[in-house]
């Protein structure tokens, strides 16, 4: 028989249970029930074990819900047609609270998938590690700029920039630091922040990537370009009179030297060698305007008129523009581009402004060598950016010289300006890209440029 209220089971199990034991307890130990009273003496052992294992049903079914509440498992569901009021309202609000947990790990994972998608998505790199330097997070935008995969260590971050696996590790809670990192032949300045937390009773460094190389150009561009303007400024109103008063004076002597006045008290020699003196002041004062010109130009780029042109005609042109001072030097000028067009959104006249400035410093690079080649090339980096290289085999450069390469005023050649090259990082930096260089002694250099 099966009855669906627990109590009323409960009782009737029980009386049962007492009825069997007074009839026990009536038959007594006569031999002639003997047989009797052991039947009876089993029938209540077994009715003893059924009220144990009826009362455990509710032990069982709270078991239940605490092993899933343990193993995270949360799609337990109770029968709540059960025996009576109070096991249904049991599983009832069982399956209730089952639920509810089940909503709260929901939104936990929601809330968890909304911030790593955050986490992922901005443009600063993040990495999050234990003291002992074991990455736990490392999101897309460390990666780009580290150009690394998943990592495990950050030890493992020597082989990018040693400095900045040295700086993760010693860099206390809140410290900051400026750490360079080789990109390739690009080269990155990163602004490193370390904070520290207590997540669950551990301790949880957060380091801050933020590639800071574009800012850094930015702000000693405006500083060279405020020294041009005032060294300019001061150095024209000194020379420009002293090019006015020595032409003047130039022009009265040789007036003198001219006549064959007997009033002229001075030797002609003499007056000859004066009026030298004051050409080659004259001369030479020109020559420093000129070259003051030449460096205000650094500060008066216009902007770039933008349109879209055929990267391969444009190399072209290049070289048979050079066609002359190459078969002169007796130097090999190669091009390389890849066989689909390549269409650059860029100031056409001012990019090929810039080649031609590298192709002329590859060309004094080689003049020397028995073999000398310049490769001008077009592909498509790792990034799907338009990247255009000049390269030489020359004798290159040291690394110190490579560092300065594009600062104002420096130059490696006897008779340069050191212009040439700032003027080509100003027109990449208006263009919104990057101008890097590669060169190891006897092997030669690399220009790059990159849109």
């Amino acid at each position: 028989m099966s009855f669906k209220n627990f109590r009323l089971q409960l009782i009737l199990r029980l009386a049962l249970l007492v009825l069997s034991i007074y009839l026990l307890a009536w038959i007594g130990f006569n031999p002639t029930y003997r047989s009797t009273f052991i039947g009876l003496a089993l029938l209540v052992l077994l009715q003893v074990w059924l009220l144990i294992r009826f009362n455990e049903r509710t032990n069982k079914l709270v078991l239940r819900f605490l092993n899933s509440i343990n193993y995270d498992d949360f799609t337990e569901q109770f029968h709540v047609g059960g025996e009576g009021k109070t096991q249904r309202e049991l599983a009832k609000r069982l399956n209730e609270v089952m639920e509810k947990f089940r909503q709260v790990r929901a939104e936990k994972e929601a809330h968890l998938h909304y911030f790593e998608v955050i986490v992922q998505h901005i443009g600063i790199g993040i990495i999050t590690y234990r003291p002992d330097g074991s990455i736990l997070l490392l999101n897309n935008a460390a990666k780009k700029l580290l150009r690394v995969g998943q990592l495990q260590q950050v030890q493992q971050l020597e082989e990018v920039s040693p400095e900045l696996a040295v700086g993760l590790q010693q860099l206390d809670n809140g410290d900051k630091a400026l750490v360079p990192v080789r990109q390739g032949v690009e080269q990155a300045n990163l602004a490193v922040h370390v904070i520290e937390l207590s997540l669950l009773g551990d301790r949880i460094r957060l380091a801050s990537l933020q590639n800071i190389q574009s800012e850094l150009e930015d702000k000693e561009m405006e500083a060279w370009h405020n020294l041009i303007k005032v060294l300019t400024h001061e150095i024209m109103n000194s020379v420009t009179p002293i090019a006015s008063l020595s032409a003047s004076a130039h022009e009265e002597i040789e007036s003198y030297t001219d006549t064959e006045a007997e009033e002229v008290t001075l030797l002609r020699e003499e007056l000859e060698d004066i009026g030298q003196c004051l050409h080659t002041i004259h001369r030479r004062s020109d020559g420093l305007i000129r070259f003051v010109q030449d460096f205000r130009n650094l500060t008066t780029i216009s902007l770039p008129q933008v349109g879209r042109f055929d990267v391969r005609e444009l190399l072209k042109e290049i070289k048979t523009l050079m066609r002359e001072q190459f078969s002169h030097d007796h130097v090999k000028l190669q091009i390389e581009v890849p066989p689909d067009s390549l269409l650059l959104a860029a100031d056409r006249s001012m990019i090929e402004q810039v080649l031609i400035n590298l192709v002329k410093n590859a060309l004094e690079a080689v003049r020397e060598k028995k073999e000398g080649v310049v490769i001008l090339r077009a592909y498509h980096d790792e990034r799907s950016r338009i990247s255009l290289q000049v390269a030489d085999n020359g004798y290159g450069m040291t690394q110190e010289a490579a560092s300065k390469i594009f600062i104002p005023f420096f130059t490696t050649k006897k008779t340069g300006s050191g212009i040439g090259l700032s003027l080509s990082r100003q027109i990449m930096r208006l263009h919104k890209g990057t101008i890097s260089v590669q060169s190891e002694i006897g092997k030669g250099t690399t220009f790059t440029l990159r849109f």
